[in-house]
């Protein structure tokens, strides 16, 4: 899942929330982070890696990756992350109360209170993030549009992502019934969630 899904499964916490998002710019070791962010924070990055590995084995999200055009399998994973927070933001309502609006400015007034919790990469990314309105343009097929072009230009071989977009509008009531079946299943996997003692 992308950035909108690991916010909203995260605990009800503001660490839990950094490190659910923050689990997206870091590599490191869980122990090597325990040095260096709160317990709380350390636990988010490890639930958002448990949420990864879920989704990355589940059949739903194999199915998903099966509809992308053979040309862009190898970024198979990060185009059906990005598509599936799609459908999220555009049945918000169906999943959580409040809108979807009030949550985004929740999340980024919550992250941008504790720059401390933070990689430098996710402190650079968050002004981009608030600006650019990341989270609610999950929502529109243009703000996808745009939203896959911009991951396309992080390396010199993501290009192929900016064609999901194709895929997204070709099959978009496929990859939609397949997220309502993944999605409640993924909610209660990590809302039974608990860390590794």
């Amino acid at each position: 899942m992308n950035y909108l899904a690991h916010l909203a499964l995260a605990k009800p916490s503001e660490q839990s929330l950094v490190g659910n998002l923050m689990g997206d710019f870091v590599s490191e070791s869980l122990e090597s982070l325990r040095d260096q962010y709160p317990a709380g924070v350390v636990e988010g990055v490890e639930m958002h890696r448990a949420i990864d590995r879920y989704t990355d084995t589940h059949p739903c999200f194999k199915e998903a990756k099966e509809l992308l055009d053979t040309k862009r399998q190898r970024y198979a994973g990060v185009i059906v992350d990005i598509l599936f927070d799609h459908y999220l933001a555009v049945h918000w309502s169906d999943y959580y109360a409040g809108t979807l609006r009030r949550f985004s400015q929740q999340c980024l007034l919550t992250l941008e209170s504790h720059p401390e919790w933070m990689t430098p990469q996710l402190r650079e990314a968050l002004p981009q993030m608030r600006q650019q309105d990341w989270l609610c343009g999950y929502a529109t097929l243009e703000g996808m549009r745009v939203t896959l072009e911009r991951v396309s230009r992080r390396g010199t071989y993501t290009a192929p992502v900016q064609y999901g977009y194709r895929d997204l509008v070709e099959r978009y009531q496929e990859f939609e019934e397949i997220f309502r079946v993944f999605y409640p299943q993924l909610q209660a996997y990590a809302k039974d969630w608990s860390p590794e003692v």
